[in-house]
């Protein structure tokens, strides 16, 4: 008797475990523009993967999807995803209600066994084939951008440039307080960024008290190769294989003699 109503609970449970069914990357990818262009840019980011959060506030993100025109979601095409691990890429064409198209390469991650949006980042420029992301601090390029002609600096370096500056910005954290960080930055970018701006921008890494104090000890890894641009600027992306996040950095620096400062600042985290 006990046998066969064993076996009746487990003709009624084991069906409805089964109509359970987790959401791919590319549904996620959808709902995530979809929620946007409804008007629920905060269930958007709340939706999205711990390193996403971690860099802005919802209304900063709120905000910088209003600026990019996803507001005026009205469809996509989208590229077949391309998945390594748990990580998956796929690029897209967003399309809005005024004909225009953006590109993008949306980078989800699986977290708690869901797929959820880690970055928005431009297509790679032609010029240095490094991909923006577009929610990053990064300044707009000086006018008189003379620092063309200066050579790029040895690799250790850019590693000791990359190192030095992301251990001012953990200071910050620690400190609560973005002001002596910003005022070690490129002078340039300080003209197009206020104090409390940078603050607000990074305000989420405080909250959720995030240290990358690991860097200290770590050999930064880099993704592209860095270069000097048209611009003038020394562009570098990489990441730090440290725990307990994965650090995934983009900066610039701007040569203000007699050294390359900060320009641009983007910094991810991946569990």
């Amino acid at each position: 008797m006990r046998s066969l109503l064993r076996l009746l609970l487990l003709s009624i449970f084991l069906p409805l475990g089964g109509c359970t069914q987790k959401v791919d990357a590319l549904t996620a990818a959808q709902r995530f523009f979809e929620q946007i262009a409804a008007g629920q840019a905060d269930a958007a980011y709340h939706s999205a993967a711990f390193g996403f959060q971690a860099q802005r506030s919802s209304i900063v993100f709120a905000t910088a999807a209003k600026d990019m025109g996803l507001t005026d979601y009205v469809g996509a095409q989208w590229d077949k995803p391309e998945r390594v691990g748990t990580t998956t890429t796929i690029g897209v064409k967003i399309q809005t209600k005024t004909g225009a198209q953006i590109p993008l390469i949306v980078t989800l991650v699986q977290q708690s066994g869901e797929w959820r949006v880690f970055s928005l980042r431009s297509p790679p420029s032609k010029e240095t084939g490094i991909s923006e992301n577009r929610f990053s601090l990064v300044g707009k390029a000086p006018s008189f951008a003379d620092a063309v002609t200066k050579p790029m600096p040895p690799e250790n370096e850019i590693r000791q440039l990359v190192r030095e500056n992301l251990l001012r910005f953990n200071e910050a954290i620690e400190s609560q307080s973005f002001d002596a960080f910003y005022d070690s930055v490129s002078t340039h970018w300080q003209d197009q960024l206020t104090k409390g701006q940078l603050q607000r921008a990074f305000q989420p890494f405080i909250d959720r008290k995030i240290s990358i104090a690991a860097v200290a000890d770590a050999k930064p890894v880099f993704d592209e190769p860095p270069a000097v641009n048209s611009d003038g600027l020394l562009t570098v992306t990489g990441h730090y294989d440290t725990q307990p996040y994965r650090i995934v950095f983009a900066m610039k620096f701007y040569y203000e003699l007699p050294a390359w400062k900060l320009f641009g600042l983007d910094v991810n985290l991946l569990k």
